[in-house]
């Protein structure tokens, strides 16, 4: 299970989602002023489930596995970035 607390460090610090609160946790990922990718943790959340991993992973247009290893450090921001780019079509990244 990860910790809420981690994916929350992953997201802001190693991703560049921006955080703003509501009635949860919500994260936006801007690049070159287009919304590419949004999602959202519950305040007082711990850890997360094996389900809201992949409902995560998939409003950030990973797979569940992809989104442990986003949290957990072995991908990066740049390897997240060419992710988005193959996935989402005529995604300009460009320089930020």
């Amino acid at each position: 299970m990860l910790r809420a607390r981690d994916a929350d460090r992953a997201l802001v610090g190693k991703l560049g989602f921006e955080k703003t609160e509501s009635h949860h946790h919500v994260y936006r990922l801007w690049l070159q002023g287009t919304l590419v990718a949004r999602t959202f943790v519950s305040h007082g959340e711990r850890g997360l489930s094996p389900y809201h991993i992949a409902q995560m992973a998939r409003q950030m247009h990973l797979s569940a596995q992809e989104f442990t290893a986003a949290v957990r450090c072995p991908l990066t921001r740049q390897q997240y970035l060419e992710l988005l780019q193959e996935r989402i079509p005529n995604l300009e990244i460009g320089e930020e």
